[in-house]
């Protein structure tokens, strides 16, 4: 069967496009090429960050430090791709929390983006109804002694019975137990409403214990020091105080939503404690 010149024009023009395709220039919205990998003006722009450069500061010249700067980092990590480290299982777990985390990050902008700011009332009354973060805000300091959490955490039972930092240490030592001790500090501004009336409760000197992602903090309160905040910076910190808890609660409705619907098997073990008056599964 014989071509028509109109097929062959057309033939000849799909192949030029598909080999003009194939080549990719550093032109345009294109800052570089390496290896045929590019690298975009956006992708230079992240590099710099969101911080407002000096009028004076030459641009051209940031962006170029940048571009040098995303294309060692990419030219190093095809020598990683190189000695099979991207197919490292380690590697693979890391990469995926870290598309996780900035997806939830991103998720948190776009939901942050779509919030109203809250009127001067709003925000009045909100400190009203927080002294403790505004007017009647107080910095604590602490005796503080951190260590890992023990394989089975019912062998820290002991430390109840314990009414001082000196004690609390004496035991951790008798128990084998490596810990370290120093001073800290608490603001009541950033500690929850349950946790600050716990603490309010205490004897003075009295320990107590938070365990948080496998570290165990054991502290007691050694003074305190009222530091208010009044006037014109608690409003923009109040307001921001009332955004980031409003996120809060979006994402974990959205979480609580997803699990609702989600399917989860566990493997035996794994599964978390029941909650109480739950009913028992099958």
């Amino acid at each position: 069967m014989r071509m028509t010149k109109t097929n062959a024009t057309l033939g000849i023009a799909l192949a030029m496009l598909a080999l003009s395709g194939c080549k990719r220039e550093a032109t345009g919205q294109v800052a570089a090429v390496v290896n045929g990998d590019e690298i975009t003006l956006q992708e230079v722009n992240a590099e710099i960050g969101t911080t407002e450069l000096p009028k004076n500061v030459d641009r051209k010249a940031i962006q170029s430090a940048a571009l040098q700067r995303i294309i060692d980092r990419r030219l190093a990590a095809g020598a990683a791709r190189d000695d099979g480290i991207d197919k490292d299982p380690q590697y693979l777990a890391r990469q995926r929390r870290v598309d996780e985390m900035l997806l939830i990050e991103m998720l948190g902008q776009k939901l942050q983006k779509a919030q109203r700011m809250p009127d001067a009332a709003t925000i009045d009354k909100y400190m009203a109804d927080h002294p403790e973060r505004f007017a009647q805000r107080v910095i604590y300091s602490a005796d503080r002694i951190q260590f890992a959490m023990p394989a089975d955490p019912q062998t820290l039972q002991p430390l109840k019975d314990d009414h001082s930092m000196d004690a609390v240490a004496k035991r951790l030592t008798s128990m084998g137990i490596k810990f370290q001790r120093g001073g800290g500090g608490l603001d009541s501004a950033t500690l929850p409403p349950q946790f600050l009336a716990r603490l309010k409760a205490l004897p003075p000197g009295e320990p107590f214990l938070v365990p948080e992602n496998g570290i165990v903090t054991v502290a007691a309160l050694t003074g305190s020091q009222p530091a208010p905040l009044t006037g014109a910076d608690a409003r923009p910190k109040a307001s921001m105080m009332m955004r980031n808890e409003e996120l809060g609660k979006q994402l974990q409705d959205r979480v609580k939503a997803k699990r609702d619907a989600a399917k989860i098997e566990y493997q035996q073990g794994f599964a978390p404690p029941a909650k109480p008056g739950a009913p028992a599964k099958p």
